[in-house]
């Protein structure tokens, strides 16, 4: 539990390729046993904004999850590719 960054690769209006971000946090609480690595999240914008402003973005439901907050790098990371980058909260 603690500061993480959710990671997501969409395409852009254009069809090129983009980084979706949002800094957030792992949280205690009870999660879905369907399999899957689940975690329960929190994010500074609530919920239903983090959801619809996601979806927007054109990232899909699955993404990478990274230990903190890691924007920065990537942030970086997007210069140097040159890439779009997005930040969601």
């Amino acid at each position: 539990h603690g500061d993480v960054t959710l990671l997501s690769v969409a395409e852009n209006k254009k069809g090129k390729l983009k980084l979706v971000y949002a800094h957030g946090a792992s949280v205690e609480g009870s999660i879905l046993e369907i399999g899957n690595t689940n975690s329960k999240y929190k994010f500074s914008i609530g919920a239903r904004e983090f959801v619809e402003t996601w979806n927007k973005s054109g990232s899909a439901h699955h993404c990478a999850v990274g230990i903190g907050h890691i924007g920065s790098k990537l942030e970086k990371l997007a210069q140097l590719l040159p890439m779009e980058i997005m930040k969601i909260c």
